[in-house]
């Protein structure tokens, strides 16, 4: 699976990464789903978001990451920052600080709606 990016996603009120549209993850831009009422990319897998370089995950408790497979700690398949119910209302507790395979995935891909119709939420 790609990394999340969730643009405007976060309580915190991180901007959004500079060339993004300002829509993207919001109900009604398209078909690209809203990210705050879904959740699924955070939801995957045990083994993602793994971080990539010595500097990613940098400002992320050492109590969310899983230091010995250098990724996020996961709660089964949830990673352990997910705050919410998947498919409801959701939110990052590191979005400012989210590792980059988060930060480069897209809501609206091919990765995205794949997660989304494996989980059943592409009818949330």
């Amino acid at each position: 699976m790609g990394a999340g990016v969730l643009p405007h996603a976060h309580k915190d009120g991180s901007p959004p990464p500079e060339g993004l549209p300002d829509d993207l993850g919001r109900p009604g831009a398209g078909n690209i789903p809203d990210c705050q009422s879904c959740g699924g990319c955070c939801a995957w897998s045990e083994t993602w978001p793994v971080l990539m370089g010595s500097r990613d995950g940098e400002g992320i408790p050492e109590d969310l990451i899983d230091m010995d497979n250098e990724r996020m700690q996961s709660y089964g398949h949830r990673c352990a920052a997910l705050e919410g119910r998947i498919g409801q209302q959701v939110g990052c507790s590191v979005y400012a600080v989210r590792p980059l395979v988060c930060r480069e995935f897209k809501a609206g891909s091919d990765d995205c709606l794949m997660v989304r119709r494996e989980l059943g939420l592409d009818r949330a």
